[in-house]
């Protein structure tokens, strides 16, 4: 029998309806997308400004008040093209989970089931890929691309340089002389003061949070927070993403004795491979990350430079051809991506500790 191709209409419908693992700095700061008709993705940093309204005698004309400034920066992003084979020698053999001689099934179910997990797969590394550039443009405010003929290019988002803190010697915490309420304090301010948005989310390191949590005011603050000495579940929406199997945790809140100043602490371990298939670390374990609501991520795409999307403007670009000799069948699924914080110095980091 002949295994017939999958259009594009049918593929991106095979994707849409696929389901995927949650993604931490994806899901949580990058929740608008824009497509772009063109290969190159281009983005705005609005200038804050903080100026009064200017006073005027009511029976004259009102004062024109300049516009906020903004730069423009643009980026032509690598592709990410993750490629399968559907070998047709595959159909004929039972697929994990089939039982011998109790409905197994058909070759062409088998061809089905094996371009739908080729997509699936397909979709989950560059859902990773997305998440990995997402984490890096709000940790290091910066995202540094480089990969097979691409040359290596730092996307810069250029965040205030105030915004990133490297503790060192008595200072770290767990030293003599750390403070780390003081040290999130500060650069809570100086975000406040150049994004206009609070901070409103601490994500630690399992390194980080250990040290944190041996502070002795760190530890009055969350009291309540627990039960026993296990930080309790949250009840939120967001939160309740942090089940089992999830790389990251909910741990308390910090506030004051009214609820005034809430940061929501959490911590996070979440490992990857990579192209050379060592697994990697997304955050250093001794990494405090502070992030507010109005950190603004979007998630950016530029045209799929492909003949048969034509230069369409998709976030993701499935296709199916095959080669005669030897038969095979090939998927592949195609994204030109880039996570934009537009707003990032609604975030900060501190590096608490440096291991040794």
């Amino acid at each position: 029998m002949a295994f017939d191709l999958y259009g594009t209409a049918e593929m991106l419908d095979v994707l849409r309806v696929t389901p995927v693992e949650s993604a931490y700095w994806l899901d949580g700061w990058f929740t608008s997308a824009r497509q772009f008709d063109t290969a190159e993705i281009m983005f705005d940093k609005l200038k804050t400004t903080r100026k009064l309204a200017p006073f005027v005698s009511p029976v004259v004309q009102g004062r024109v008040m300049k516009s906020r400034g903004f730069e423009t920066f643009s980026f032509a992003p690598a592709y990410v093209k993750p490629k399968h084979i559907v070998d047709p020698n595959r159909q004929f053999n039972r697929r994990p989970g089939e039982i011998p001689g109790l409905g197994s099934s058909t070759p062409a179910a088998r061809w089905n089931a094996a371009i739908t997990e080729n997509l699936a797969e397909e979709r989950e590394s560059i859902l990773r890929r997305e998440n990995w550039m997402a984490a890096m443009a709000i940790i290091y405010g910066k995202v540094t691309i480089t990969g097979e003929d691409y040359p290596t290019q730092v996307v810069d988002f250029r965040r205030n340089a105030g915004l990133t803190r490297i503790l060192t010697s008595t200072a770290r915490w767990g030293e003599s002389a750390a403070d780390p309420l003081a040290d999130i304090a500060e650069l809570r301010t100086l975000s406040f003061q150049e994004s206009g948005s609070p901070i409103t989310r601490l994500t630690m390191g399992l390194g980080a949070f250990d040290l944190f949590y041996e502070d002795e005011k760190v530890q009055k603050l969350l009291k309540g927070q627990e039960i026993g000495n296990v930080a309790r579940t949250s009840d939120s929406t967001l939160s309740a993403l942090g089940s089992p199997g999830q790389p990251f945790e909910y741990r308390g809140v910090l506030q004051g004795a009214n609820g005034q100043g809430r940061l929501e602490v959490f911590t996070y371990n979440e490992q990857y491979e990579d192209e050379n298939d060592v697994t990697q670390s997304i955050m250093n374990t001794y990494s405090v990350v502070g992030t507010g609501n109005n950190l603004r991520g979007v998630r950016c795409y530029g045209a799929i430079r492909d003949k048969r999307a034509g230069l369409q403007a998709l976030p993701l670009f499935p296709k199916m051809w095959d080669q005669e000799d030897p038969s095979l069948t090939y998927t592949m699924t195609q994204s030109a991506p880039l996570m934009v914080p537009t707003n990032i110095d609604n975030s900060f980091h501190i590096v608490a500790h440096d291991g040794l």
